[in-house]
């Protein structure tokens, strides 16, 4: 695996919109304003790419805009890391854009989060390079501003290099401000070790079936949707027909906010998973910290962790930066 170099307070952070215009939803742009001063407020100073305010119909910019704003990033010597400012649906244009040894030339911290998962699992199994899915601009440190501390202590501890943790946190609650009242879930009990890899479920599920997702052998995947129960079934049913089970050596999910009790669509995400792989014997652990309507931990793509489901543990076992 390539580490990307820590952030020091004081590094530029490139901004990038590989997806969504953040001028389709009126929030997004005072989203965007809000994550700019809170980043400048942590400490870091900003630069943003020439199309990360573009429009272009309901995306940022076409596919040629858009992937040199992230070449010219990752070849800018001032950049020590990128951010893309939120999800979407046009990802997927750029990826075979992409110069992957430009990535690799030049390793830098990559985080986003939802279509930001099109890029970031690819570029780790492509590169080998660290990334990180969580955070992003508009919602991580623009829209979320409530509640924020222990969030930002993970997500600079992790990228900075201080220490990587994932541990459960009391009294959460939704954009909405609904409180989540679930504790961290047990679904398997084991003790697994492998690499992070994981991202949205419905474009996991696309990346792998599409081959730009490849290497899962020994991976702890991690898993999220907002989504309804019938649709994520399909989903994850449709990870058994690739054979991704057979290939993984645990399983984290997430929040999944359109899961509720009561819908007639209800059942409960990991009774999904561990019906389809009751022949097997991998560990699955259910956290709050990772989803859409939550506040986000990052998780380093790549790097190394130990998951005990049995005693709800996630320990990282190596940094994720250098």
């Amino acid at each position: 695996m390539i580490k990307p170099p820590k952030l020091n307070k004081g590094d530029t952070i490139g901004i990038f919109s590989p997806s969504q215009s953040i001028l389709v939803e009126p929030e997004h742009l005072k989203g965007f304003d809000n994550g700019i001063k809170r980043l400048h407020k942590l400490g870091f100073m900003t630069k943003i790419s020439k199309h990360a305010k573009g429009k272009y119909f309901y995306s940022s910019g076409t596919p040629e805009e858009r992937v040199s704003d992230l070449h010219e990033l990752l070849a800018d010597k001032e950049v020590k890391a990128i951010l893309m400012t939120v999800g979407g649906d046009t990802a997927n244009e750029i990826l075979p854009l992409i110069d992957f040894d430009l990535v690799k030339q030049n390793p830098k911290i990559i985080m986003g989060m939802s279509d930001g998962t099109t890029l970031l699992a690819p570029i780790t199994d492509k590169t080998g390079l660290i990334t990180f899915y969580g955070p992003d601009l508009i919602y991580t440190f623009g829209l979320l501003q409530k509640d924020t501390e222990e969030f930002d202590k993970q997500i600079l501890n992790c990228i900075t290099g201080a220490k990587t943790e994932f541990l459960p946190l009391n009294n959460l609650a939704d954009d909405n401000d609904n409180k989540i009242d679930l504790a961290w879930k047990t679904f398997r009990n084991g003790i697994a070790e492998g690499q992070l890899i994981g991202g949205y479920l419905e474009i996991m599920v696309e990346l792998i079936g599409s081959g730009w997702l490849e290497d899962l052998d020994n991976k702890v995947l991690y898993l999220e949707s907002m989504e309804n129960a019938a649709t994520n079934h399909l989903r994850f049913q449709y990870l058994k027909l690739m054979g991704v089970y057979d290939r993984i050596n645990g399983l984290i999910l997430g929040y999944f906010p359109d899961v509720k009790k009561g819908s007639p669509y209800y059942r409960a995400i990991g009774d999904i998973v561990l019906e389809m792989t009751r022949e097997l014997d991998f560990p699955i652990l259910q956290v709050n910290e990772l989803g859409h309507m939550v506040k986000n931990y990052a998780w380093p793509n790549g790097t190394k962790v130990k998951l005990d489901a049995s005693n709800k543990i996630i320990t990282a076992l190596e940094s994720p930066v250098i």
